[in-house]
């Protein structure tokens, strides 16, 4: 399994990605989705913070080397098993009952640029690091889940600048566009997130039903996003 790291700060949840440079496969889907089910049921927290052990990225979005490896030898299955375990850790996360927050403490692309939409706050730093999602550019067609989310938490002259053209946004240029919260520098980040984490803690069946009602057109859309996805294509 993936190399994922839970540790609790009185309400607050605190998970470390930590496998290489974050990228997305079917085994840190499934990792997240595990780890999503044990901060629900066996803790008492009610906030999530997702940060990277990894010193410069936060995810480098899909693992195009395991997608590559798998299509070469006809394992059509194993992506689209992938994709729809994508799918549903985005779910998972605009309907999750706790308030999620992505620690974006690096790079962030492509689809872990995507998922990091799916979290409730977003914080990046001031020094370093980007948002990009060059699907355009890899070839890799969006889903309407995709298209409905990035609408869902940024300003449309955004949407049509990350979807068409596939441009690298700083943390000062994504906080400039509303896609995040705030920015840091890297010797306060860690600080100033889990200070917010700490003061934002609500109950959890409250924010559940919020959500739900809030992310409706998302989710809507997000459920037929596996009817667009055939064999052996990948889509962001």
């Amino acid at each position: 399994m993936a190399k994922l790291d839970l540790k609790l700060d009185g309400k607050v949840a605190v998970v470390t990605l930590d496998q290489d440079d974050n990228r997305l496969n079917l085994d840190l889907a499934i990792s997240l989705l595990g780890i999503l089910d044990r901060v629900e049921k066996e803790t008492e927290a009610l906030t999530l913070v997702v940060k990277s052990g990894h010193a410069r990225v936060w995810s480098n979005g899909f693992d195009t080397d395991w997608i590559n490896a798998r299509l070469a030898v006809g394992d059509k299955e194993a992506v689209s098993q992938f994709l729809a375990e994508d799918i549903e850790l985005r779910r998972r996360l605009l309907t999750y009952p706790l308030l999620t927050i992505a620690a974006i403490n690096g790079h962030v692309f492509g689809g872990g640029a995507v998922l990091s939409c799916c979290f409730d706050f977003r914080f990046m730093l001031s020094q370093h690091g980007y948002f990009c999602i060059p699907a355009i550019d890899r070839r890799y067609p969006i889903v309407p889940g995709t298209a409905a989310l990035l609408k869902h938490v940024m300003p449309m002259y955004m949407v049509e600048d990350i979807i068409l053209s596939g441009r690298r946004f700083t943390g000062k240029e994504a906080l400039a566009g509303q896609i995040i919260t705030a920015v840091y520098d890297e010797s306060e980040f860690i600080d100033n997130v889990m200070a917010f984490a700490h003061g934002c803690g609500k109950g959890r069946w409250i924010v559940g039903e919020m959500k739900k009602v809030y992310h409706l057109g998302v989710l809507e859309q997000m459920a037929t996003d596996m009817e667009h996805v055939e064999p052996g294509v990948v889509r962001v």
